[in-house]
């Protein structure tokens, strides 16, 4: 079992020791192993790649013992965190984060899997426990529209499936955990039907009932005035609530979830077929506790499916040129319940998307790719996920909306529309020589109802030796607002929707000094304008510049059966200037004149990872995430105290432990019984025996509401057939 690794960990191929590789022909050239990276459009190894990445195998996922990729992700990722919100957890990198999951990107085997109309985002594929078809999740933290295109401002989520060439045989494994209960199952199976020819086939299904004793507090008193038999109960600042939410980490209304993948390979093509359904139960925001009885508030929280079919191939043209065509179809169902009547959401998304990218190198020193791509979306159909998810409800939710009619946001229900992206975009790798490689990309995207958006990249790496590398990287990032936001700006008011711009530049230095050390050092600056929902308006704008900076390091140690990987992050708000006088905004109450921190993070972060090998058949190993406290949100509940906009900024009584650290203590055994089977013993949020809060999460926005995560126990066992 290994450890996560930032990208410049990953093993140096051989060849690169000679240092000589501009001596090669382009005979010998093909023979070298390298890679299409995430954050690429040219191949390139892995210690030439412009960008701060986190590579996640296989071995990582299973003894982590995370229980979906939420959990998965905060354990190996630096600077990544993630928050409640009844729309679907919040995630995060460095100090970028926003309440609809839309400045991230979530991707399958290439395909763009984000919802886009409304409320969505990177929200499919995280809330799994079953994660046995993902080989290698790659992580990219900060920007990549030049590659991925519009909506890559925080950074980029890649999921990598087995096929038929990494994985044969048939292997199943059962999974159960206590204090957070669920049962899951999977299967898999893999064959390679000739030399160029593999199938890989995939089945997980999950019953998760969650943490139903998981405390649920707010940080100050609250009274329930408007209940029909509330009785004014009162919520207690910093104590359980005295009633019942959802269970923590639940799914969706105890629906089971499933997924489905198969995929063929052959030498030149790829072609797979996959279905997901998820969901999970969220409680609603701190203000709704006032006037909503519990049984409506019991069934809120998030849920969607997908269909999405794929198929590329690859011509080869001779040896310096080839062309991959890639065609794909997206369905995704969308249903929210928010929690209070009048919060039912549902809709329907279709996505088919054309891409083209050529692939020229004429000779070692220079790489081109150049491609085009088209989107078609279509909106507002009815959701598949109405009848499935049992969704109009039989069992008396009292709410006024129980319709299966597709609705959208703040549009009238049964809204339907279309919409079409062309994009074009290409990238130059020129190596220099032996020691200098540059990167040069840019990607102009057109949305029918935005203006052109410009995402340009440029990097420049020197590799002064084998073990160490510089990375001096510059990236613009854009993103236009949601469809949705898009077609009411365009309909109602007649013009554009804003387009959202991050520039973004970062020093990397990485070093493999020997002795089984290594280490890697990087600083960014961030000046972002950013558009988001204005509560002031009720819509969405370009809020204001938010400018900020960041450190982080990470320190990787392997000797003998010992392995460590370490990293900190320190994030900092730098200013913050709002477009117009907005009162309700909760990026940071700098504008305000309180402090000068982010709202919804935390300015220092620390992770930790080890194993420990015993022997060849046993393994201990264990994670600790330390989130040392937001500042920014003390600050925002100072002002909300001040000005009283309960329901939509943070705020406290007497303490403030609401707003500081949050630590999350993992561990775990696996032992190897044969050739064939394994077992594995985990334990989770161990200091939360000591004391609850340590567990503590936020919800965003309304960081006065938070959660303790209970501690746990889970058993799996893995069995592979001969």
């Amino acid at each position: 079992m290994g450890l996560a690794l930032p990208l410049g960990m990953v093993c140096i191929q051989a060849w690169s020791a000679t240092n000589d590789l501009l001596s090669l022909d382009l005979e010998d050239l093909s023979q070298i192993p390298v890679q299409i990276s995430t954050a690429t459009l040219t191949a390139t190894d892995a210690n030439t790649v412009p960008a701060s990445v986190t590579i996640i195998s296989r071995d990582d996922i299973v003894s982590s013992g995370a229980r979906n990729l939420d959990e998965l992700l905060e354990i190996y990722v630096p600077s990544l965190a993630y928050m409640y919100k009844v729309q679907g957890n919040q995630l995060g990198i460095r100090g970028i984060i926003s309440d609809r999951n839309n400045k991230l990107l979530l991707t399958v085997n290439g395909r763009n899997m984000n919802i886009h109309a409304r409320d969505g985002g990177a929200v499919s594929e995280r809330w799994f426990s079953t994660l046995g078809d993902i080989r290698q999740v790659t992580v990219i933290s900060g920007p990549g529209s030049a590659v991925h295109g519009p909506g890559v401002i925080a950074g980029v989520i890649a999921l990598e499936t087995f096929d038929g060439s990494s994985f044969q045989g048939t292997e199943t494994s059962l999974m159960g955990g206590a204090g957070e209960e669920f049962v899951m199952g999977e299967v898999r199976y893999g064959k390679k039907l000739t030399d160029d020819l593999g199938l890989f086939l995939y089945y997980g299904a999950d019953k998760y009932e969650g943490a139903g004793d998981a405390p649920h507090k707010l940080a100050y008193d609250l009274v329930n005035q408007n209940w029909p038999e509330g009785n004014n109960t009162l919520i207690r600042a910093n104590e359980d609530f005295p009633f019942f939410t959802t269970s923590d980490n639940g799914s969706f209304r105890g629906r089971m979830r499933q997924k489905f993948h198969s995929q063929i390979n052959g030498e030149n093509y790829t072609a797979w077929l996959r279905f997901t359904r998820s969901g999970l139960a969220i409680p609603p925001n701190q203000g709704i506790y006032r006037v909503i009885p519990p049984e409506v508030i019991r069934k809120s929280g998030a849920s969607n499916q997908q269909w999405t079919l794929f198929g590329d191939y690859t011509q080869v043209i001779d040896d310096t040129l080839n062309i991959n065509y890639s065609a794909s179809y997206l369905l995704s169902d969308v249903l929210l319940d928010m929690g209070f009547r009048g919060g039912l959401r549902s809709w329907r998304e279709d996505s088919t998307t054309l891409r083209v990218l050529m692939d020229y190198l004429p000779d070692i020193q220079h790489d081109l790719a150049l491609g085009v791509e088209y989107s078609y979306d279509r909106f507002g159909r009815d959701s598949g996920l109405s009848a499935s998810s049992g969704w109009p409800p039989k069992d008396g939710h009292p709410s006024s909306d129980d319709t299966t009619t597709s609705h959208i946001g703040d549009l009238p229900p049964g809204s339907r529309w279309s919409s079409e992206v062309l994009s074009l975009f290409g990238e130059y790798q020129w190596q220099i020589d032996a020691q200098w490689t540059l990167f040069a990309g840019a990607r102009l995207d057109k949305h029918e109802m935005t203006p052109w958006m410009f995402s340009p990249r440029l990097a420049l790496v020197h590799q002064p030796d084998i073990n160490q590398s510089w990375k001096f990287l510059y990236d613009r990032s854009v993103r236009h607002g949601d469809d949705a936001d898009l077609y009411m700006q365009q309909h109602l008011h007649r013009n554009n929707g804003a387009v959202e711009k991050l520039d973004h530049y970062e020093i990397l230095y990485s070093n493999n000094p020997g002795a089984g050390l290594h280490f890697d050092l990087s600083g960014y600056f961030i000046n972002h304008d950013v558009v988001a929902y204005n509560p002031d308006e009720s819509s969405t704008d370009n809020l204001g510049t938010l400018k900020l900076y960041g450190l982080e390091f990470q320190l990787g140690y392997t000797q003998d059966s010992f392995s460590l990987q370490f990293s900190h992050a320190y994030t900092k708000l730098l200013d913050f200037n709002l477009t117009e006088n907005i009162s309700g905004q909760n990026i940071s109450a700098s504008p305000y004149g309180y402090g000068n921190d982010l709202a919804n993070w935390n300015n220092h972060i620390t992770k930790l990872r080890f194993e420990y090998r015993f022997s060849d058949r046993l393994v201990w190993a264990g994670s600790l995430r330390a989130f040392w406290g937001m500042p920014g949100a003390v600050d925002m509940a100072d002002y909300n105290n001040d000005h009283d906009r309960l329901s939509q900024l943070p705020r406290y009584k007497d303490s403030k432990r609401a707003f500081e650290e949050s630590l999350y203590l993992n561990t775990s055994l696996a032992y190897q019984l044969n050739d064939q089977a394994a077992v594995h013993l985990y334990f989770y949020n161990l200091l939360g025996l000591i004391d609850e809060d340590l567990n503590k999460r936020n919800h965003f926005l309304r960081t006065s509401q938070y959660r303790d995560a209970e501690p746990a126990v889970a058993l799996r066992l893995d069995y592979h057939f001969e």
